[in-house]
């Protein structure tokens, strides 16, 4: 039985079963739905007459809030927000940040959930809506599945280092005979010591004191380094934990990390587990993993308010510099960190309000999910700046000396920070174990988007979702062995530069301006309003961020970024060679591709002259339909706008 015969069983002409009810939408059938249940869809695929296999639900609704919440709250809140804030102006980067979750952020992140709801589709099936724009879904899907995969890695080393600290002295605490210029723990060095033997002492380092027992006197002479001394925590990390290698090339990659490899081996086997039954697995874990930071991340801010020099540090995190308000760039900045934070344009925004009832109120959900995004980076922010303000004051050198960029924030600086805490250990192992947990809910997100799309795809594969699950787990941990090897910092480098940065700006371009312009802002209301009874009070504010700001904006932030691009740089300031970009805008271009090759192949296989083209491939498909299964609604809606049957023709702005 094809899957047309079989709505036409159920969406009978029977007046009273059909019978209009509510706000003129809900028949009889829908009653049945109303809980969140859907009608039986039959497989088209096999004709065997099976149902199609349930695509399952959230358990509840704090299962999907903790989902998303774990989705868009991960490293990036911990080492990338506290690390671009003070980079880029402190508070005036902050103040960016805001205004852009104002316009484009929270109005993104509102739109992806429900067009994942109303549907009841993932990232790709949801373009059934606007079917020329499926790419923009195998875009994301994508895009989820190359930050999965160095996801993980940084998830590795979190590991390395958890383990690391149970021990009884911590090892990027000591230096080793090989490192050169290295010292246990940054300070300022002396411009001359002052032969106080007492006062020198402190500074063992930096001065060599000898006793002449004859004279009774002390005589301290300087240290001299042939090099800038650079901390143990520094040398541990790149010496000793990833080996960073001098260079991408192939002669320079070398091979894998044994301790790398187990730990990321270790991290896939606690993802695969967690996701072997999809959100119905992955629900349940949220609810530790989702709330644990948060108790790691108030216990940090308690002891790191207690320090001496925090003020001085929640000083620089909270006072802005209003001139770095003028620059673009720091607002290219916040974007990106918007971005990548709320996780908004990579498609598991879409995949999670897809297994949501059909009924949930999405409003406050949205609202909820992004302002705690906020508070996170916020919280975490003041934690950073907390101890950073401390450890300043301890080594006497600036709070902007003290940072690492990247991921060195926490790999780097924070474990030498933690290390002048007592009972270092503990709080080590509680650090390292709360930067695993939010890694664990962004990479369930990440996969379960791909792993969705698959499905949406290919429904029957639903039955070996376990199967598909371990599979791509095995095949995402093998491509990602390269990464661990001693040229694997660049790898990841690349990874996040050309294939998760500025690309997923053109997605989320491409993706507002075919929901609000070819689709319609009209039609998403209408379709708001059936699902959920009514519309926002604040709905103009939402139809003017999706059909103007936020596609100016994003399409200007992109602009931007290719016309002041910037190669990335090794750690001497000397750009990756060119072999090494080639690969990056390969992988660029894989990622972004699917979009116009995508509409391409829809138009020319399209019947009919140019316009008629046109208007088939912007008109929504037969598999475009209210997640309640009432199929008749379409044509309902388009009476009640009195609208044209085709996207083109969408007098939504007349």
């Amino acid at each position: 039985m094809s899957k047309q015969k079989s709505y036409d069983l159920w969406h009978t002409d029977d007046p009273y079963l059909n019978e209009r009810k509510g706000d003129g939408f809900i028949s009889k059938d829908d009653e049945r739905s109303q809980n969140g249940a859907r009608p039986p869809i039959i497989d088209d695929d096999g004709g065997d007459g099976k149902e199609e296999i349930d695509r399952g639900q959230w358990g509840n609704k704090a299962e999907f809030l903790l989902s998303c919440i774990g989705l868009s709250v991960g490293l990036g809140n911990v080492w990338r927000f506290p690390y671009l804030a003070y980079k880029n102006g402190g508070a005036a980067f902050v103040i960016a940040y805001f205004i852009l979750q104002l316009v484009i952020g929270k109005p993104l992140y509102f739109m992806e959930l429900v067009m994942g709801q109303f549907s009841g589709k993932g990232p790709t099936g949801v373009w059934a809506m606007n079917p020329c724009a499926k790419g923009i879904g195998l875009s994301m899907a994508l895009i989820s599945l190359d930050v999965a995969i160095y996801y993980n890695v940084i998830m590795a080393y979190t590991l390395y280092y958890f383990f690391s600290s149970m021990q009884t002295t911590l090892p990027w605490t000591v230096c080793k005979p090989e490192w050169e210029n290295c010292v246990a723990k940054r300070f300022k060095f002396p411009d001359y010591c002052t032969g106080n033997e007492t006062v020198d002492y402190a500074l063992e380092e930096a001065c060599r004191c000898t006793y002449n027992v004859t004279l009774d006197t002390a005589n301290c002479t300087q240290l001299n380094y042939t090099g800038t001394p650079k901390s143990a925590a520094e040398f541990f990390f790149y010496e000793e934990v990833i080996q960073r290698s001098n260079g991408i090339e192939p002669e320079n990659l070398g091979y894998p990390l044994w301790w790398l490899v187990l730990c990321m081996l270790l991290s896939w086997i606690v993802v695969i587990a967690c996701l072997i039954k999809g959100v119905k697995s992955s629900g349940k874990v949220v609810y530790f993993t989702a709330t644990f930071p948060y108790v790691v991340l108030i216990i940090l801010l308690i002891r790191g308010a207690l320090l001496d020099g925090a003020l001085d540090g929640v000083i620089y995190f909270i006072v802005p510099k209003w001139e770095e308000l003028l620059k673009l760039e720091v607002w290219v900045a916040a974007a990106g960190q918007m971005f990548f934070s709320l996780s908004v344009s990579f498609g598991g925004i879409i995949m999670f309000g897809s297994y949501n009832k059909f009924k949930n109120n999405v409003y406050p959900d949205a609202l909820l999910i992004s302002i705690m995004d906020v508070i996170t980076s916020v919280i975490a922010g003041f934690v950073i700046f907390t101890t950073f303000g401390a450890m300043s004051k301890t080594i006497g050198a600036p709070i902007e000396d003290v940072a690492e960029a990247g991921y060195g924030l926490a790999f780097v600086a924070y474990p030498e920070a933690l290390s002048n805490f007592p009972i270092p250990q503990l709080w080590s192992v509680l650090f390292f174990f709360m930067l695993f947990t939010l890694g664990l809910d962004s990479e369930f997100g990440l996969l379960e988007t791909l792993l969705t799309c698959i499905q949406d795809e290919f429904p029957k594969t639903r039955k070996y979702k376990g199967l598909m699950c371990v599979g791509i787990g095995i095949g995402c941990f093998l491509i990602a062995l390269p990464v661990t090897c001693p040229g694997g910092d660049y790898i990841v480098t690349i990874m996040d530069h050309y294939g998760a940065d500025f690309s997923v700006l053109f997605l989320a371009a491409c993706e507002v301006v075919s929901v609000a312009w070819v689709y319609g802002v009209l039609r998403f209301w209408r379709d708001i309003e059936y699902m959920l009874g009514s519309r926002s009070c604040t709905w103009p504010f939402w139809t003017v961020c999706w059909a103007f700001i936020a596609p100016i904006l994003i399409t200007l932030l992109f602009i931007y970024r290719m016309v002041k691009y910037s190669p990335p740089k090794y750690p001497t300031d000397e750009p990756f060679p060119e072999f090494a970009q080639g690969i990056g805008w390969a992988l660029s271009a894989l990622v972004m591709c699917p979009i116009p090759i995508y509409f391409l192949y829809s138009f020319f296989t399209a019947p009919g002259g140019f316009i008629e083209k046109l208007k088939f491939i912007t008109t929504p498909s037969d598999k475009w339909q209210p997640n309640d299964g009432n199929r008749a609604y379409l044509t309902q809606s388009q009476d009640t706008l009195q609208m044209g049957k085709y996207g083109v023709e969408n007098p939504t702005f007349n």
